[in-house]
């Protein structure tokens, strides 16, 4: 499998979109909203391994409103919800003056690497890194009734018999009442 670094830069060069074996990928996705709009957010499957999580983000530029907790910081926010979320559906009320937000595939990686401790020894160490939007990173973007499913790769380059179901989720509008 490719990293889509390249695919995407030429693209954005050319204001082309992107093709992997005849289907459109999309690194991010602007999902349109109105002010108060209500997304109801769903993973319907995530791949899971140890030690990694898959999520995506919605990034607000404004605030909005989670299980009746209002979240604002500054100009904007990114919402980050993880596979860990795949047994209830995410109510999200976003406040923006923009016509919508931005969506995007994430993973967090355990990641381990050797240092030295004070005396120079060798020493291993562990983190975690938020991975998103480089390497082989994209979605296949389906429209659905009011709203988008999201089929999504990682940033990991191994090959994989389908290589955009790492996190399949949905993102759609509330019906207006």
């Amino acid at each position: 499998m490719p990293s889509f670094d390249e695919l995407f830069a030429e693209a954005h060069s050319q204001g082309t979109s992107v093709y992997y074996k005849g289907t459109k990928i999309e690194r991010i996705d602007r999902f349109p909203v109105k002010n108060q709009d209500v997304l109801i957010c769903s993973i319907e499957e995530a791949l899971k391994r140890p030690g990694y999580l898959q999520g995506f983000c919605i990034d607000i530029t404004g605030h909005c409103e989670l299980d009746g907790v209002v979240h604002k910081k500054g100009k904007g926010i990114r919402m980050l919800f993880w596979d860990s979320h795949s047994s209830k559906e995410i109510r999200l009320k976003v406040f923006t003056k923009l016509d919508h937000v931005i969506i995007y595939n994430t993973c967090e990686k355990d990641v381990t690497y050797l240092g030295n401790d004070v005396d120079g020894s060798p020493l291993e160490r562990h983190s975690k890194t938020l991975d998103y939007c480089y390497n082989g990173a994209a979605m296949i973007v389906e429209e659905i009734k009011n709203g988008r499913r999201y089929r999504c790769r990682d940033t990991n380059g191994a090959e994989k018999p389908f290589p955009f179901n790492d996190i399949v989720f949905t993102v759609t509008r509330q019906k207006e009442q």
